[in-house]
């Protein structure tokens, strides 16, 4: 099939500096600018950690934004590139970039386009796709997962965060919440997240996905409400989500939050997908919690 008679791509216009004040909020690009970008949100640090990431190791962070990750390796002995097609954002990364000692700026690096028109000569120990692949269209992916085959290094792995975890939405909130409550809204998303979450993802259908695009994969959901809640109280926001972020902001609601989100609930109510995924053929030394609901419901529908 003819990528012409598929759905176009989500305009890199959409990713504007409206976009970029909703995303964020208190974290301004002066704030962020400022900081380095050391405001790192719970699922950046979380991220990170998983990818056990070490000096010297090259990393590639494929819709960079801002440039959190890359602007973090740089300043931990990590080499890093930054890929991403909003200018703004981009604009963000090299200003960040800047107030960096010489060193660390050797280390990094940021490039405006889509990721398939570049040509590269290295490869890569990490790849980072955070907050990516809800964005982009199965043929689109299915593209990126060629190139991110052709470089990753031997024992390589990409780093995947996804969300809304579809089934919070579609069944929980839908189905059951508003059965309850139905004055709240049809539809928590707001218009802009409608434009560019073209592709929001299951367990079950992302693990498809990556099974076909040639990569082994473990996929797990983590609780980071109650901690995204708390980074985001420094100013509240006033939209739907900000009344969201104020409920689980609430030591109690929080707790009782967290203690459901450690069982096999978490499948309805924790919105945050991680994925490690290597190349078929190899088998990298991967620490991280697979909890039997994920395998199970894996297991059970693909």
């Amino acid at each position: 099939m003819k990528h012409s008679k598929l759905k176009n791509k989500v305009s890199p216009e959409q990713y504007d500096n409206d976009w970029i004040k909703d995303t964020w909020g208190w974290d301004t690009p002066d704030e962020f600018i400022r900081s380095q970008g050391r405001n790192l949100r719970p699922r950046i640090r979380y991220a990170i950690k998983i990818a056990n990431l070490s000096p010297g190791m090259t990393v590639l962070d494929v819709g960079c934004g801002r440039g959190e990750v890359v602007l973090f390796c740089a300043r931990n002995g990590i080499h890093a590139l930054g890929v991403d097609y909003s200018k703004e954002a981009i604009s963000i990364a090299q200003r960040a970039e800047a107030t960096h000692n010489a060193e660390e700026q050797k280390r990094m690096r940021f490039i405006c386009d889509d990721i398939e028109k570049i040509e590269f000569d290295e490869s890569f120990d990490r790849i980072f796709m955070l907050d990516l692949i809800e964005h982009l269209h199965d043929w689109e992916l299915s593209k990126l997962f060629k190139v991110c085959d052709r470089l990753l290094k031997p024992n390589g792995f990409l780093v995947i965060h996804t969300l809304p975890n579809k089934w919070l939405y579609e069944i929980t909130y839908r189905r059951i919440l508003r059965l309850f409550m139905p004055r709240l809204p049809a539809n928590p998303r707001t218009e802009k997240e409608m434009a560019i979450h073209i592709n929001e993802m299951t367990l079950t259908r992302l693990d498809r996905i990556l099974n076909e695009a040639g990569f082994n994969s473990r996929i797990w959901l983590k609780e980071l409400l109650v901690e995204q809640a708390r980074w985001h109280r420094q100013e509240q926001r006033e939209d739907f989500l900000g009344r969201v972020y104020t409920l689980f902001a609430n030591p109690i609601i929080g707790t009782v939050y967290k203690i459901l989100a450690q069982t096999p609930l978490r499948l309805l109510i924790v919105n945050e997908i991680f994925a490690l995924a290597w190349k078929e053929k190899q088998d990298p030394t991967i620490n991280v919690p697979w909890g039997f609901a994920e395998r199970f419901i894996i297991k059970l529908i693909n």
